[in-house]
């Protein structure tokens, strides 16, 4: 997947005593790409967390991710080296190793005891997803069952300037919504719920969409549920023209205050007696293209916002902003408690 780089209209502000950084990485799933991108053989190499990451799929489909570094003298994994069968194979002395990281084959002498270091992924709703935990402990929690509706169809990404809990506190943040989207009218059908590391919420939106005010109805219910910090999955359905529909918003750390947006989409027909399969097909694939370019063309704002804003520890909240405080006590336990590398505390919130 090409990832564009997003062009600030102004310099992005720099930390300072008033508003400094102080969100690190944050523990949980984060999607490194669609699993379509991972043919048998392939190796990409990817930012992560301020590292690169090597993600690689065997000849029988298993797909994995290391840290980059053989472990025999140093070489990057992923500036040369290849899969053979269910191996990873180092360019630069092609010393071999399994998918448990364990080295297992070396064109000379015996495979010395050294282990890949091995990060947990996994494949779920055609996404692909690295596990993070700042201290590397194994994962806490796993990723939930979904509809086959989740798996995405069209997607695309931007590189800009970013954390992940600002995108995901967008959702909550009701005056942005009608003040930078131009929603008309919000009503909170059911109340933002946390359960462990997910967060569920359903609004009631007016909107007028010129472009779209022949098909989609003035009034939506929409689900929202946020899988951690690393994605929000947007659900929609128009039983007036039997289309239901998801989106994806998928922020990925990738180095320190920067992330990788990704977006993707699926919107899917339910089966009309008089519309042939392959018709209904191509109508499916063209409106996941289309809803995935209007949800950029809708976030284009978000994006000039998150690119230069800074985080506010304390923030001063009236009435009408949504339960933002709320919010950000759920957000806490993705974080490593005590200090963050900056000297910080993690997250500060004043009631």
């Amino acid at each position: 997947m090409r990832v564009r780089a997003y062009k600030p209209l102004h310099r992005a502000r720099p930390a300072d005593e008033a508003f400094p950084a102080a969100l690190p990485y944050p523990t949980g799933w984060f999607c490194v790409g669609l699993s379509r991108e991972w043919a048998p053989g392939a190796v990409r190499t990817l930012p992560f967390m301020g590292a690169d990451v090597v993600v690689y799929r065997t000849r029988s489909g298993a797909l994995r991710a290391t840290r980059p570094y053989c472990p025999h003298l140093g070489a990057h994994l992923g500036a040369g080296g290849g899969v053979d069968g269910e191996l990873l194979v180092c360019p630069f002395h092609r010393f071999a190793f399994a998918v448990d990281g364990t080295c297992a084959r070396t064109p000379y002498g015996a495979p010395p005891k050294a282990s890949l270091d091995v990060l947990p992924a996994k494949e779920a709703y055609g996404i692909v997803w690295v596990w993070h935990h700042a201290d590397g402990a194994p994962p806490g929690w796993e990723l939930p069952e979904l509809p086959a509706l989740a798996r995405p169809r069209a997607s695309c990404a931007v590189e800009l300037a970013g954390h992940p809990q600002d995108v995901m506190e967008n959702f909550v943040d009701y005056g942005h919504v009608k003040e930078l989207h131009g929603v008309e009218h919000l009503d909170v059908v059911s109340a933002p719920k946390d359960d462990g590391p997910f967060y569920t919420m359903t609004f009631t939106v007016r909107r007028t969409l010129p472009l779209f005010s022949s098909l989609l109805p003035s009034v939506q219910e929409v689900d929202f549920r946020l899988l951690g910090l690393g994605a929000a999955l947007i659900l929609i359905e128009v039983p007036r023209y039997r289309i239901r529909a998801a989106q994806w918003m998928l922020p990925t750390p990738v180095a320190p205050g920067r992330i990788r947006y990704l977006l993707a989409a699926n919107l899917v027909m339910d089966p009309a007696p008089r519309l042939p399969a392959p018709v209904r097909r191509a109508a499916e694939r063209a409106g996941s293209s289309g809803m995935n370019r209007w949800t950029r063309y809708d976030t284009r704002a978000d994006l000039v916002v998150f690119h230069h804003k800074a985080y506010v520890p304390h923030p001063r909240l009236n009435s009408g902003d949504g339960p933002i405080g709320a919010y950000r006590n759920w957000a806490r336990q993705f974080y490593a408690t005590g200090p963050d590398p900056m000297g910080h505390d993690v997250i500060t919130i004043k009631s």
